[in-house]
């Protein structure tokens, strides 16, 4: 009998994806629809002007200074500094503003849950550093099936499930971050055993609910679980897997619960990263070593994306 056979979920009687299916439950989250289209309508223009994305970015005055301060990151290291607006637009390129935007949109809520079980600044700090790990790492791929800006939308929404358990019934969330830290697991195997489904499959389930795409939701769904399907047909499950290792080896934010103590470059993800990039794992030293100098500089920018997001949690106004 497993340890959490004894322990009741507050949601034992009502499924959880009935929980997901309520409209309320929508409503409380941010729809993400609404923003991918809003950013689609404004970049997503082919002859968009650079002066036309300056002004909206000049409107929020935080959304203005985190741009140049990310142009000036040790990540981009500009040759001189970047003082104007329009040319710090230029630099980072518009995929780079529009992940930023669409960053910055998703985290502007969050939700009340007790910080010494999980601080929501750790937790999107975490997510950011996924999405910016998952950009590095796609660089290599000779022949991507979707662009950069996928690739960081992945990390970034790849532990969402978490925060829609915590919409969605703030007693089993606490509960499991509870147990997880108490029996020192990861959340998934809590989420598991205590509600039948882990945050990967929650987290799929509200962005396919919201309406993405299935080369965004499927790796979403299976980065814990990517070894109990084909790896060859669920590759970017795969990297998101080494790319969340990666950012909990580089201490980047905190999503609750223990992630297991094992060194990225030696696991199976990593091999089939690599043999997924040059066809060998033979020679992957001079790649781990590029991948290592990426993330060393890393940190100011991922903090720079995160840190100037102002969150409302609900029931606070």
């Amino acid at each position: 009998m497993s340890s959490l056979d004894q322990i009741e979920s507050p949601t034992a009687k009502r499924s959880i994806y009935e929980l997901i299916s309520d409209p309320k439950a929508t409503q409380l989250l941010p729809s993400l629809t609404i923003i991918v289209k809003e950013l689609e309508s404004l970049i997503g223009k082919q002859n968009v002007m650079i002066d036309e994305i300056s002004s909206i970015i000049r409107n929020d005055q935080s959304m203005s200074v985190r741009v140049l301060r990310m142009a000036n990151s040790a990540y981009y290291a500009p040759s001189q500094p970047i003082v104007d607006l329009d040319h710090a637009v230029v630099y980072l390129g518009l995929n780079q503003i529009r992940s930023t935007i669409l960053t910055a949109r998703c985290i502007e809520k969050s939700c009340n849950t007790p910080k010494d079980l999980l601080d929501w600044n750790d937790f999107w700090t975490h997510s950011v550093a996924v999405g910016y790990i998952m950009k590095i790492l796609s660089g290599a791929i000779q022949e991507l099936d979707v662009n950069g800006e996928y690739y960081y939308s992945m990390g970034l929404f790849h532990d969402i499930g978490k925060l829609a358990l915590a919409y969605l019934s703030p007693s089993d969330f606490i509960l499991v971050l509870e147990l997880a830290r108490e029996r020192k697991l990861p959340t998934s195997s809590v989420e598991t055993e205590l509600l039948g489904l882990d945050h990967c499959g929650l987290g799929a389930w509200y962005l396919q609910h919201q309406g993405l795409p299935a080369n965004l939701v499927e790796p979403v769904r299976l980065h814990h679980g990517w070894a109990k399907v084909d790896p060859q047909k669920n590759q970017n499950a795969v990297m998101l897997s080494l790319a969340d290792r990666l950012a909990h080896m580089m201490g980047f934010g905190k999503s609750g619960g223990e992630p297991e103590s094992i060194d990225p470059f030696s696991t199976p993800e990593w091999d089939h990263y690599c043999m997924r990039c040059f066809g060998t794992i033979i020679d992957s030293r001079f790649q781990m070593v590029h991948v290592m100098e990426k993330l060393e500089s890393l940190e100011d920018l991922i903090h720079v994306t995160v840190g100037s997001a102002k969150q409302v949690a609900i029931g606070e106004g």
